[in-house]
This record gives C-alpha cells, structure tokens and sequence, in this order.
C-alpha cells in the first residue's frame, strides 16, 4: 500500500530555529509520510538576521505574547541547522514573500507527488506536535480543500485564507492551475536582505490573497474552506507571526488573542 505524503513548504525569512524543530518533530500518523522545504529569501547565517531579532528580543517585557516572541526567537537557526533536521533548503530571489516562495517550490517540483501540503511562514509559533495528526484531520476528509489556521481579521469574505498557515490538498492546487495568481501585486525587494519596520510596507503582497480570494468566491468554494479557530491568527496549534514578531499588532486584533490565550493555553507548558 502506497503511503500518503505531505510537503511541508516554508517560507524562509526570519528563521527560529523553535519552529523548524517543532515541524521536524510532529508526530505523523499512520500511512503518512512527510517532506520538508524551506524556501528562503535570505541566507539565514548573515548578521543581520541576528541583530534584527536581539533588537526586537531587547524591546520585550513579560506579557504572553512577549514570552512567546522570546521563545520563538531564542536561536535563530543556521542553515546547516535547518538541513540537519532534515529540511531540503534552498535560496531563491526576494520577489515576493508570501506565495511567491510557494510558486517558486512550486516551479522546481512536482506538485502532484503530494497528497496535502502545509504552506507556512517560519515566523510562527508552533504549540504543540499535533499538526498533522490532528489539525489535518479535524474535518472530514471530504469536506475541505484547504484547512487555515484562523478566520482572518474581522471575517471578511474576500480573505477567506490569510495565507501564512494552510494546509492545501492537491485538489485545489489541481484547481488554480498548479500555481497561485501574483499578478495584482508588484513590490519586489530582489537584493534586499533587511526586514521592513513599516508593516504596511508590504501591503502590496496581501493581493495574492485577494486573487485566491476570488477565486474561491467565483467558484463557490466557501463551504470547503475551514478554519481551526475563530480568532485571528490563533488556534490551539498555531500563533501566527504578524511581520515576523508574535506581539505585533493593534489592541482591535490582539485583546482576541490575549482573550484566547488565557482560555486555551496553558502558557506553564508553553517551551
């Protein structure tokens, strides 16, 4: 019996070495396999990577969301790091974040060797080894084509899926053509190592997810879209990263987080 297999496909930018451990460490089920990529837009052994994280680290105080960043951030990996746990890493141009990275994966691999996929930021918190024995299967099998991590902020239509955590099955990536629509967006920073301090600053980059958007819209797919939590950027699985950094965000977007975290995670086992 053949197995079934998941790519995990990861965005390479601010590289903890706490996420690329804890996706390495994931239980796997039964007839299941699991590969992972990491597509990087930067060499994560350049210095700046470091001081960009010591310096944000150095702003923290003791909150949640202030522990988790500490955490999260308490090594940064190095690429050698990150192929001895097993990723097959490799450098592609700054283009565009996001699913650029994916379509750049995407390019150079044969996508139909997959089953799902887990499309991921590597600046998210991951909080426990359950992503693909539970998370993945927290619906049944033929009731979705993709499995986000939250509902995005405020629930508008339009985002159905943030594109920072999702699990995609082969069928929808079968449906938009083998590769995601980039064209409303236009910012590239090809040659450029440093991560911008203005969150807006790459807005433009959130019209891959408007395209997918109406893609599902168009194409009544509403239905097959599932989310594993109601609050944004939070579920029990995974605390998204906001432009890098845990704690990012205004009190509209993280009194809800705060909110959860008090009712749905036990921060004392948090490591």
């Amino acid at each position: 019996m053949n197995k079934k297999r998941i790519a995990v496909v990861a965005g390479g930018w601010h590289f903890p070495l706490h996420f690329y451990e804890q996706i390495k460490n994931q239980k796997i089920p039964s007839g299941w396999e699991v590969d992972l990529f990491c597509v990087s837009h930067r060499n994560p052994n350049l210095e700046i990577v470091r001081e960009e994280k010591n310096e944000y680290i150095s702003t923290l105080g003791n909150s949640d969301t202030n522990i988790l960043d500490k955490l999260l951030y308490s090594k940064i990996a190095t690429i050698e790091e990150i192929e001895r746990l097993g990723w097959t890493y490799v450098e592609e141009p700054n283009s565009m974040g996001d699913w650029g990275m994916t379509n750049q994966w995407l390019d150079k691999n044969n996508y139909e060797d997959y089953d799902v996929f887990l499309f991921t930021h590597d600046d998210n918190f991951i909080f426990n080894d359950k992503l693909f024995t539970d998370a993945m299967f927290q619906f049944n099998w033929d009731e979705w084509l993709v499995i986000t991590n939250a509902r995005n902020h405020g629930d508008r239509p339009i985002f159905p899926v943030r594109g920072s955590f999702d699990f995609f099955k082969k069928e929808m990536l079968d449906m938009i053509g083998g590769k995601f629509d980039l064209s409303s967006s236009s910012v590239t920073r090809i040659g450029k190592v440093d991560t911008p301090k203005n969150l807006s600053e790459l807005g433009d980059w959130n019209g891959t997810v408007v395209q997918f958007g109406i893609f599902i819209r168009d194409n009544n797919l509403y239905e097959k879209i599932k989310h594993l939590s109601d609050t944004y950027r939070i579920s029990t699985f995974c605390f998204e990263g906001e432009r890098g950094h845990i704690s990012n965000g205004g009190s509209d977007t993280m009194s809800p987080i705060i909110k959860f975290i008090d009712e749905n995670i036990d921060m004392d086992k948090i490591q």
